[in-house]
């Protein structure tokens, strides 16, 4: 019965080059809209209208985040599922992969979101400038500071 389980680690390899898959693409979305960016700076377009050179380069942040997300993801699932459990050579995984268990890469995700979650509310609260605003505005900061907090009581028990 155990072999059977031990399968699972086929299902794991394929989240993880999904997950590889999805990294790429939103890299490769959050470069392209870098580079719309950079143009726009370049042309010297200003902060009016359709056109914002500063509001693009946090979207591209946004994107790229959650393409580090995704990163993470992958490598912490391929370091807990996929690695050899006799094979204990971490000195050669940067500091942030040596996780142990999946609480671990709980927290590393965890940890990594809000900072994803943080850049969003900067750039929403940034485009908010240039628009009428309502109360909705205040939905993800809301959230960053619920997770943090939540985060901030896990790791002191």
């Amino acid at each position: 019965m155990f072999q059977y389980l031990l399968k699972i680690r086929y299902l794991v390899l394929a989240l993880v080059v999904i997950a590889v898959l999805h990294a790429l693409a939103f890299m490769a979305l959050g470069i392209k809209t870098s580079l719309h960016a950079y143009a726009l700076i370049l042309s010297g377009a200003k902060d009016v209208g359709a056109e914002r050179p500063g509001l693009e380069l946090l979207h591209s942040l946004d994107t790229l985040f959650i393409s580090m997300v995704l990163i993470v993801l992958a490598l912490g699932m391929a370091k807990l599922f996929l690695r050899n459990p006799e094979e204990r050579d971490d000195a050669k995984l940067p500091v942030w992969l040596r996780i142990e268990s999946i609480t671990e890469l709980k927290v590393l995700l965890w940890e990594t979101i809000l900072t994803t979650l943080l850049i969003v509310a900067m750039s929403d609260v940034s485009a908010a400038l240039y628009e009428p605003t309502t109360w909705t505005i205040l939905i993800t900061p809301t959230a960053v500071l619920i997770l943090a907090l939540s985060l901030f009581f896990m790791k002191r028990r």
